[in-house]
């Protein structure tokens, strides 16, 4: 395997010139940079990493923190990430927060990026407060925030227009002709569902609907509590013709128990999710829902914080609109 000393003697340069031109750090004449060039590639040389790294001060690593790794939500999210930063050279560090119990649990989660030298870290923080965000922002300079929305972090916040979202859930199923609806939300403490949800009631409001407080009913985010709040929901027997969920989980699992229980969707009940995950299109009927542009939301952060860690100069955008996607389990009522 050639060395630098290798490719210094085949170029007619000294060893440190070689260096200089490998990290980029230091003064290298054009003439001398093309003679390297050539002996890079005559001896197919490849720069070690960590040495390269400890000459940059660059690890050429972006950590990315998620609260969970259960279903294709995240699973979008990661994929979309690392795409992205394959496009840059840069590679990326999971770090899943799924067994935190407490604040000092994900804080330990976020320092474990840090420790393993992120140049950068994304978080994908619903749950966590503005105030606690600003600070982690303090602590750690290249840091962008992914489904948060703060005036006072704005160029680190990207998020999707969620009131938006539960405004357009609302329409489609007044326009349809359902007049009683029930609403199986997302979890409410965390940012994203609750202006959903907020955006939903209004607009029913505003369209001269009411849900009725008996037909809400908090959402979970493991698929085995999502499964136990659908049968405890159905158990209820309340009155309604359509369900809006706050994510596309909880809507497919919802109609899988309605179909075990012999209510055909949407001839019965019609359902409609949130997100417009992988697996939407491929539910029985097909899932009609609220598209939610997570790729593009987590590309474009991830472009910012090139942005700010490597002084890119890439485009992005901080806030995006989501759309109806109507499939099958939305009809007419009859």
């Amino acid at each position: 395997m050639a060395t630098v000393k290798d490719v210094a003697k085949l170029a007619g340069v000294g060893s440190g010139t070689v260096s200089r031109y490998i990290s980029g750090n230091g003064s290298v004449s054009k003439k001398s940079a093309e003679k390297i060039e050539r002996a890079i590639k005559q001896l197919n040389y490849r720069p070690n990493s960590m040495a390269r790294s400890l000459s940059s001060r660059r690890s050429d690593l972006i950590g990315v923190w998620v609260p969970s790794l259960e279903g294709p939500y995240y699973h979008m999210i990661i994929r979309a990430v690392e795409q992205e930063l394959r496009l840059h050279n840069k590679h990326m560090i999971l770090a899943n927060a799924e067994d935190a119990k407490s604040d000092a649990d994900r804080r330990a989660h976020f320092d474990y990026l840090v420790n393993r030298d992120c140049d950068g870290i994304l978080m994908s923080c619903s749950l966590q407060g503005t105030f606690e965000l600003a600070r982690t922002c303090e602590h750690f300079a290249n840091l962008v925030l992914l489904n948060h929305q703060a005036d006072a972090l704005a160029g680190r916040c990207f998020f999707i227009d969620h009131e938006l979202g539960g405004r357009l859930a609302a329409r489609h199923l007044v326009e349809l002709g359902h007049k009683k609806i029930a609403v199986i939300t997302g979890r409410l403490s965390a940012q994203d569902a609750r202006q959903r949800h907020d955006g939903f009631l209004d607009e029913m409001a505003k369209l001269g609907r009411s849900v009725p407080e008996d037909c809400v009913v908090e959402g979970a985010f493991s698929y085995a509590a999502a499964e136990r709040l659908v049968s405890a929901f159905l158990d209820m027997n309340l009155d309604f013709t359509a369900v809006f969920c706050g994510n596309d989980k909880v809507a497919m699992l919802l109609i899988s128990e309605l179909n075990n229980r012999g209510i055909s969707v949407p001839r019965d009940v019609s359902v409609l999710g949130y997100d417009d995950v992988d697996f939407a299109a491929y539910t029985a009927p097909p899932l009609s829902t609220i598209h939610a542009p997570i790729d593009e939301m987590a590309r474009s952060a991830c472009r910012q914080l090139l942005n700010l860690t490597y002084d890119t100069d890439l485009p992005f955008q901080e806030r995006f609109e989501p759309s109806l996607c109507v499939r099958r389990s939305t009809a007419a009522l009859g």
